[in-house]
């Protein structure tokens, strides 16, 4: 491990992969603030980051200029369809819109549920016809005689059966 990483640091530098300039290079210039969330210009709904870079509209029509500029206006003059409208502009959904439930839930379950009952049934039918029986050791008169036997035999009787086993009385101790 330690041969690889000293082999691996001289290419590591002679990269610059430790240099300080490219943490700067990636946040430094252009007019865009490196701690932007979202430095590209596209829209996005996001409940973590409700501002957008941009609008939703950014190309807009002749009456949604007329409502902007009647928005430069007074805000008492304009209906609540207008703000409603003014807000579609800026905005594809509200954050109640975002955050609520989509019911994809059902879909996970429903798919869920039916790879555990494909499951279940390819099990069936290999307990069924692939798997052979079970061998006559498993048996629990084959087993209950093993143990007759290893007591007869008075197998390990320091630690063993034989020590659990009371010989006078015949019974467990």
């Amino acid at each position: 491990m330690a041969h690889q990483l000293m082999r691996a640091v001289p290419r590591l530098v002679a990269r610059r992969a430790f240099s300080t300039s490219l943490a700067r290079a990636g946040g430094g210039g252009g007019g865009m603030p490196a701690w932007q969330i979202n430095p590209r210009n596209v829209y996005e709904d996001r409940p973590d980051f409700p501002m957008p870079n941009v609008p939703y509209v950014s190309e807009l029509t002749d009456a949604q200029k007329a409502l902007k500029t009647k928005e430069a206006g007074d805000w008492n003059s304009l209906s609540d369809e207008e703000l409603k409208q003014l807000y579609r502009l800026k905005f594809h959904k509200s954050l109640a819109e975002i955050e609520a439930p989509t019911g994809e839930w059902k879909t996970v379950v429903g798919g869920t549920s039916l790879i555990i009952a494909l499951t279940l049934v390819l099990y069936i039918i290999q307990k069924k016809y692939a798997m052979p029986e079970m061998p006559s050791t498993c048996n629990y008169e084959w087993q209950e005689a093993m143990m007759k036997r290893q007591l007869q035999m008075r197998n390990n009787p320091v630690e063993g059966l034989a020590s659990k086993w009371d010989y006078e009385n015949n019974k467990w101790k």
